[in-house]
């Protein structure tokens, strides 16, 4: 028999996807049996992917094979592609998911008919598992499904993967759901006459919502025109031509995507994103997304983000105070802060009331109490109660509150123009302020540390 380890060496790669066998000298003179050295190689954990013809030529002591030689090879497994879906238009241009937000455009958003096909969907392509040499199974990653569903006035057809409207109407894009609302139409600026609007669907305005007015919807709302100190509120998203002049006052809020002009003295809150053509001014915007001004400026105010935001230029020459923050709700923060501090006041009152009321009740136990001592008795007892009562409705407050709203360690702020100082920056629970200006900068978290590094130009 062969004494295979003083003639042969394998060498495994580090994947153990290949094995390669070294002749270290002669052949040997014995003869070579095909179970023998498959059982060599098993003793050495090798005994999937062999290459038979290759084991079949060095049981023949084929002199023309050059060594090192491959002699067992393994598979690497395939993944499963994710689903995808289009999302469909009249005249059939189709629109990534990714580019979702090309519906911003609210002169392109398509009226579709009954029956009219929306958007298709592929099923994810099924893993293929691989194995090493060693017979090990390496596990290929399942392929996701599309995540959306039919909503409001839309099914599904199983044949064709389609969704199709079931009324006329405007499609309406969630984020894990397809609707076609029915749209009201108010085609003035809206009046004492219009009054406040509120629709079980999607709310079209061709003019302008004057200081004090509500405009809200279960769909969408289009906005062709200029929104003052107003209250808009959709589930959808929300689609402003001009912008908005708060003025302190004025609150929007969607369910997905805030696209607008530009932002003035207003608060602004989306379920995804908000895309700003302009500038945001003095304002406080919430995306638990992203916040786009990329061709305009952010000045004052405080924007939080949960994954990124991008602008032109944030700050301004005159040092003005901004705050930018990712991954966490800024404006949440800073009421927890103020949550804590109360906390800390009233768990204080607390322990003196306590105190208090144990030396008295000692005292009426040992001595009994003056009728003074006795009413300051009852004043204490009134006291603790109504502190105890406002440390439970703080610490409902805090429960309630979403500080966290993304991953700080992915989290990236992004000036194609200039970062200037007084920028507050923060990560999380981190935060720095700029002391000069960046041009063309990238702000991102790096194991504790906020980093101001520039941005590579193409062609660069």
């Amino acid at each position: 028999m062969v004494a295979f380890d003083d003639f042969f060496d394998v060498t495994i790669t580090e994947d153990e996807l290949s094995v390669q066998l070294i002749l270290n000298k002669a052949w040997p003179e014995e003869e070579i049996e095909m179970d023998t050295i498959k059982r060599w190689l098993k003793s050495h954990k090798i005994q999937a992917g062999l290459k038979e013809e290759t084991l079949l030529s060095i049981t023949e002591k084929d002199q023309a094979l050059v060594f090192p030689v491959l002699i067992a090879e393994g598979e690497t497994a395939v993944d499963g592609q994710d689903g995808t879906i289009r999302f469909l238009t009249k005249d059939s241009d189709t629109v990534n998911i990714e580019e979702r937000e090309s519906f911003k455009d609210i002169h392109k958003i398509p009226t579709v008919e009954k029956d009219e096909k929306i958007a298709v969907i592929t099923r994810p392509t099924k893993e293929k598992n691989g194995y090493k040499v060693t017979g090990k199974v390496i596990h290929g990653k399942k392929g996701k499904a599309v995540k959306f569903t039919a909503g409001d006035n839309v099914y599904f057809d199983e044949e064709t993967l389609s969704f199709y409207s079931s009324t006329i109407g405007k499609p309406s894009i969630g984020r894990t759901k397809i609707s076609v609302f029915n749209t009201y139409e108010v085609n003035e600026d809206l009046s004492m006459k219009t009054g406040n609007v509120k629709f079980e669907g999607s709310v079209t305005v061709r003019g302008n919502v004057p200081e004090g007015y509500a405009v809200e919807a279960v769909g969408d709302i289009y906005i062709y025109g200029l929104v003052e100190a107003s209250h808009i509120k959709a589930g959808g998203s929300i689609h402003i031509s001009e912008g908005v002049v708060g003025m302190k006052k004025g609150h929007i809020e969607a369910g997905v995507d805030v696209n607008i002009g530009y932002i003035n003295q207003a608060t602004v809150h989306a379920g995804q994103n908000i895309n700003v053509s302009n500038s945001i001014l003095h304002s406080e915007c919430t995306a638990q997304s992203h916040i786009y001004c990329q061709a305009g400026h952010i000045i004052g105010g405080v924007c939080s983000a949960g994954e990124s935001i991008e602008a032109k230029d944030i700050g301004n020459k005159m040092d003005t105070k901004t705050t930018v923050a990712i991954a966490v709700n800024q404006k949440s923060m800073e009421l927890l802060k103020q949550l804590e501090l109360a906390r800390e006041t009233l768990l204080e009152d607390e322990k003196k009331l306590k105190k208090l009321g144990a030396g008295l009740k000692a005292k009426a136990q040992a001595d009994g109490l003056s009728s003074k001592e006795r009413i300051l008795l009852l004043k204490q007892r009134n006291t603790l109660q109504l502190t105890e009562d406002k440390l439970s409705k703080i610490e409902d407050k805090k429960a309630n509150l979403t500080v966290s709203i993304g991953k700080e360690n992915e989290a990236t702020l992004i000036a194609k123009g200039t970062l200037y100082p007084n920028v507050e920056l923060c990560f999380g629970k981190y935060q720095e302020t700029t002391k000069k200006e960046y041009k063309y900068s990238c702000a991102h978290l790096e194991e504790g540390e906020i980093l101001i590094t520039p941005i590579k130009r193409h062609g660069a």
